[in-house]
């Protein structure tokens, strides 16, 4: 009753309150898009729970216009059902403020889509705009009419909120990171600018590569509009000129970089269309006159042209061949799409009928490519792939802007030091309390309430929470602090030594249920959901029994996208993604260990001590199917001069094909000495992937089918030109160092405390003993990090330098080097 008094009161300010909209925002000026909008939002909001669906139709009729239709229809309906109305109303109202102050100066589906959409990612919708604007970014709009200047104004701006730090996968909304984490991962770095973007005015969008297909991983940033052409920003360091970051020398060795779009324009290059949004291609943004065009033709196994076929545009990354998108043959069997100069993958199927053919690299603008699929095509690979590079033109930032930069590093640190004080304060020093409040960061008041009701809250838990996602604790409240310890103290005194998933709050990458609160106490799930058995196999058959039969599987009917678990308890209807999370939070609620996989209606679950692959449609586990016996996988890798290689774990790989795409197995190999390796195999269409980078300019991928292993007692692999020692480091890279550094230390890194390579290669080095140097003084003071005066005069000589990455380690009295990323430490 409370929540819809005070949206009626919101409803009522928006009449009196609010600016007065463009004509062009009203149906008497673009009658054609109201008419389209208006039924799209009516229609999206119809799935929605009951309250908040009356809610969203009050707010449509309220504000009758395009802006709010377009809020409304272009937000996911999952989305819009974890949102607050009253946050969609706050930031509607300040789109019409900013249109009142500056008028509308870009064609309004593009205004539509790039500065007033709200959500970025898959980030939860927040009233951010009104509270950035009142945290700063109200001057930016004030003081820099100039697109350029505000652009990088924002990004000075976005400095000071957010200093970049791995994090899972859970997305953190704009104000999770001004106001709780200050940290964030490259996705979150997007979030922030694109919101900081959109709030002042600049038409903005987020940019990513799914997969590198020279290094390992991936990468997420923004785009900006300026000028008439979309530029980019990868580093908010490194924004005072557009279109230059780390990665701006390695464009050419890219495949595909995409962008999300709501409203389709003339000018963009569109490779799928979705309900709520549309994948672009941006690869020709950075390539420019060096991008490809692929044109494609698609035939069947008896020559015929075949339309729906699935294209998969896939690199070699972590292992495997992963797809950075898949995209559809029209009715003539045809495709067509820009790429970069880099080698990758085609792999097609349809029907069951398939193809995978790699695509080297080349300087033709065009390429012309006709596939045929079969149903008994061998899908075996064995190529060396090259990925140019492009030259580069690094440019200088005046050193008002650095020092500005550096400035606002500085108020980065005070905030975080502003909450370490708290967690000092708040708690015995040395304590795990005091180790909670502080890692909890701006969210420390909601831990500090829960350690208030919990005040002989139990070690092991505090010690789970610090060693689990350090997200949860900046966004968790004390509600949902308690609901998890509820849970954990019901499952942890019966056997502490049972895989801690069973305690994890989440599943995927959705974001925090709501508590339950039951006679006082708060839970983390309905009790109606905990079943008795005497077995763990028989709670999980009475569990996914009562899923079955309170849920169905039909994507036509379910909201779409990611579900918090307590709207998908309460959904009747799901996608099979949604039901597979929903089946292993309800797992989770009984005590028993489950956890994600991608493979099609697969979960894991931890049963017999071991963890299993369990077909939630099926209900029954793989390795009990008669015709999947395990088997034993004997490999021997031998380098090009016959010497036996001892690989990193990800440079073996075991996959599942289904319907064009590989999908991890729960199978690892085993070292036995002498090059030789060892697994155990429960899938009959399972393949082998063996590939390393042999620099950051070739890739070397062998695919193998294991389908016919058996009579096979061995089977030897070579690896060609396997990379078995770093550089020699020459005497200009080592005049850096004094005499005495060279002497006594054995590993050393050379970048910047807050360079993402740089953090991201001392997370590989861990615990080894190691200094850390750097260009630039660190405000947050990093442990072993040093400035190194003599990399400094290189940076400030050419600022090119500011993206490099070096690893130097001593070996046999040389020291050795290797720049970018490497794969494993010489022994």
């Amino acid at each position: 009753m409370k929540r819809c008094t005070m949206l009626f009161a919101l409803l009522l300010l928006a009449g009196t309150l609010l600016a007065k909209l463009p004509a062009e925002f009203y149906p008497a000026q673009n009658p054609e898009l109201y008419k389209s909008l208006k039924p799209k939002a009516e229609k999206n909001l119809s799935l929605l729970p009951k309250a908040q669906k009356k809610a969203y139709q009050k707010l449509l009729k309220a504000e009758d216009n395009i802006l709010m239709a377009f809020l409304l229809a272009y937000e996911s309906d999952a989305n819009l059902a974890q949102a607050k109305p009253e946050d969609i109303l706050s930031n509607y109202r300040q789109i019409a403020l900013l249109l009142e102050q500056e008028g509308l100066q870009y064609p309004l589906d593009f205004f539509l889509s790039y500065i007033a959409k709200q959500s970025v990612s898959d980030e939860r919708i927040s009233a951010y705009r009104k509270a950035m604007l009142d945290d700063g970014l109200a001057e930016v709009l004030r003081d820099f009419p100039d697109p350029l200047e505000r652009y990088r104004a924002a990004a000075s701006w976005c400095v000071e909120k957010l200093q970049f730090q791995q994090t899972s996968g859970r997305d953190q909304n704009p104000l999770d990171i001004t106001e709780r984490s200050l940290v964030g991962r490259c996705e979150e770095m997007q979030i922030l600018f694109v919101a900081a973007a959109r709030t002042v005015g600049l038409p903005s969008r987020p940019a990513s590569t799914p997969w590198w297909a020279h290094i390992d991983n991936n990468h997420a940033w923004a785009e900006v509009y300026l000028d008439g052409a979309w530029a980019y920003t990868g580093d908010m360091d490194a924004a005072y000129h557009p279109n230059q970051t780390w990665f701006s020398g390695l464009i050419d060795k890219t495949v595909l970089i995409l962008a999300d779009g709501s409203m389709e324009t003339a000018q963009d290059e569109v490779l799928a269309r979705g309900k709520y949004e549309i994948l672009i291609n941006s690869t020709p943004n950075y390539a420019g006159e060096r991008s490809r065009k692929l044109e494609l033709s698609v035939l069947d196994s008896q020559g015929a042209a075949l339309e729906n076929a699935e294209i998969s545009i896939m690199v070699y990354n972590w292992g495997a061949l992963r797809a950075l998108t898949t995209i559809l043959s029209d009715q003539g069997g045809k495709a067509s799409f820009s790429v970069g100069r880099g080698a990758f993958y085609l792999s097609i199927y349809k029907s069951g009928e398939q193809a995978l053919v790699a695509v080297p690299s080349s300087e033709a603008e065009k390429i012309e490519l006709t596939v045929q699929l079969d149903k008994d095509l061998p899908l075996v690979q064995n190529e060396i792939l090259y990925y140019p590079a492009n030259e580069m033109e690094w440019l200088q930032a005046p050193e008002s802007y650095n020092e500005d930069v550096r400035q606002r590093k500085e108020l980065w640190q005070d905030n975080i030091q502003a909450w370490e004080a708290v967690a000092l304060k708040d708690a015995p020093p040395d304590s795990l309390k005091q180790e909670l409040l502080k890692a909890a960061k701006g969210n420390y008041r909601e831990m500090r309430k829960f350690l208030k009701q919990e005040p002989k809250v139990k070690k092991a838990f505090m010690e789970f929470l610090l060693s689990y996602d350090p997200k949860y604790l900046w966004q968790a409240d004390a509600a949902h602090l308690s609901a998890l310890y509820q849970h954990f103290k019901r499952y942890y005194e019966a056997d502490e030594d049972y895989p801690a998933q069973r305690y994890y709050p989440t599943v995927f990458y959705e974001e925090l249920s709501t508590a339950y609160k039951v006679k006082g106490k708060w839970h983390l799930y309905p009790p109606e959901l905990i079943v008795k058995a005497d077995s763990d196999r028989n709670k999980l058959a009475k569990v996914m029994d009562s899923l079955h039969k309170k849920h169905k599987i039909k994507p036509q009917k379910a909201l779409q996208g990611l579900l918090c678990f307590d709207i998908a308890y309460k959904s009747k209807y799901l996608t099979n993604y949604q039901f597979r999370i929903l089946a292993i939070a309800a797992l989770r609620a009984n005590g028993i260990a489950a956890e994600y996989t991608r493979v099609p209606d697969k979960i894991l679950v931890y049963m017999d001590e071991d963890w299993q692959y369990y077909d939630v449609l099926r209900r029954g586990f793989e390795q009990e199917s008669p015709e999947l016996p395990g088997k034993n996988i004997c490999l021997r890798i031998l380098d090009d001069e016959g010497a036996p290689l001892k690989l990193p774990p990800e440079q073996l790989h075991l996959s599942r094909y289904l319907k064009g795409a590989f999908y991890d197995l729960n199978n690892r190999f085993e070292y036995k000495g002498d090059g030789k390796y060892q697994s155990t195999l429960r899938d009959k269409d399972a393949y082998l992937f063996f590939g390393y980078r042999i620099s950051q300019s070739e890739t070397a991928v062998q695919l193998l089918p294991l389908a016919d292993w058996d009579g096979i007692s061995e089977i030897t692999l070579n690896a060609l030109r396997y990379p078995k020692s770093w550089q020699e480091a020459d005497g200009e890279l080592l005049a850096l160092f004094d005499a005495d550094t060279l002497d006594t230390a054995e590993l050393i890194l050379l970048g910047n405390y807050d360079q993402e390579n740089s953090l991201r290669i001392r997370d590989r080095i861990g615990k080894r003993p190691h200094l850390f140097f750097g260009y630039a003084k660190s405000p947050s003071g990093v442990a072993g990090y040093t400035v190194l005066d003599s990399w400094s005069q290189m940076v400030k000589e050419n600022s090119a330098n500011k993206h490099r990455s070096l690893t130097f380690r001593k070996k046999d009295g040389k020291w050795l080097y290797y720049e970018g990323f490497w794969e494993k430490l010489p022994e």
